[in-house]
């Protein structure tokens, strides 16, 4: 997906921050004269990739909300292009300098563009929100009888795998995934944090060939009951995270976090 150089050259760096500094009047009065998607392209142009230490150690403009993005590994940030909002669901596009871009609807990955293995044309039907997992977290409900599943259809590019339809299963975690993000481990700094999991459900007499037990995995904060971090697998071999950045929040608070509904 990213294309990574050995550093950020500081050059780009100086020319970035004058372009955020000079951008962020102008974001404010178009985000008062709600003009939100007129900004993707913009927004587009502050979205820059880098190994994660360049990540880490990056100076954000607090105007601007971030993702940053791993797809099988492989950082980037991502600068929020827009948001389009419906009554009981809210889509997130999420744009990097090389033109990748990511959505997230209600805290789940939708579409993607640009990255070796690509989602399009996602359709989430009946699709309960995240939090709703940790409503009721009864151990006596298993993955063959869930108390969660929804139905999902998507088109999966190279291979051109057209309207695959496939029954999700989500439930609650009791403990932090081995693959989550070392971040998350600090017990002083998550707190709040639960994780729920979601699975393709594969029937026995399963006959499709693009139907797998592709899993996902996300955080949610209990208190704000915001999705901090995802990881869904595209396919067996290839999977994209998305971590609210910066993590834990710092000056930029909750506001780079993907809010389900």
């Amino acid at each position: 997906m990213i294309q990574l150089g050995k550093k950020i050259d500081r050059f780009f760096l100086a020319r970035l921050r004058v372009l955020l500094v000079c951008l962020t009047p102008i974001l404010l009065l178009s985000a008062c004269a709600g003009e939100k998607q007129g900004l993707a392209y913009d927004t587009l142009k502050l979205a820059f990739t880098s190994p994660h230490s360049a990540i880490d150690a990056a100076e954000l403009n607090p105007a601007y909300r971030y993702l940053k993005v791993e797809a099988n590994g492989q950082p980037a940030l991502l600068v929020l292009g827009y948001s389009n909002l419906q009554p009981n669901s809210t889509s997130d596009i999420w744009y990097s300098a090389f033109k990748e871009v990511i959505e997230i609807k209600d805290g789940r990955l939708a579409n993607t563009e640009g990255m070796d293995v690509n989602w399009t044309q996602v359709v989430l039907t009946d699709a309960p929100p995240l939090t709703e997992a940790l409503v009721n977290t009864d151990p006596s409900l298993s993955k063959r009888a869930p108390r969660f599943r929804y139905s999902r259809m998507r088109t999966v590019m190279p291979g051109y795998h057209v309207n695959i339809r496939e029954t999700v299963i989500m439930q609650a975690l009791n403990d932090i995934p081995s693959d989550a993000p070392s971040v998350f481990k600090d017990p002083k700094t998550n707190v709040d944090i639960r994780w729920v999991e979601e699975t393709v459900l594969v029937a026995p007499n399963n006959q499709n060939p693009s139907i797998k037990p592709l899993r996902a995995i996300y955080a949610i904060n209990t208190k704000t009951k915001n999705v901090v971090f995802g990881k869904q697998f595209l396919n067996e071999h290839f999977f994209v995270s998305w971590l609210s950045w910066p993590y834990p929040s710092r000056v930029l608070n909750q506001t780079s976090e993907s809010t389900p509904k």
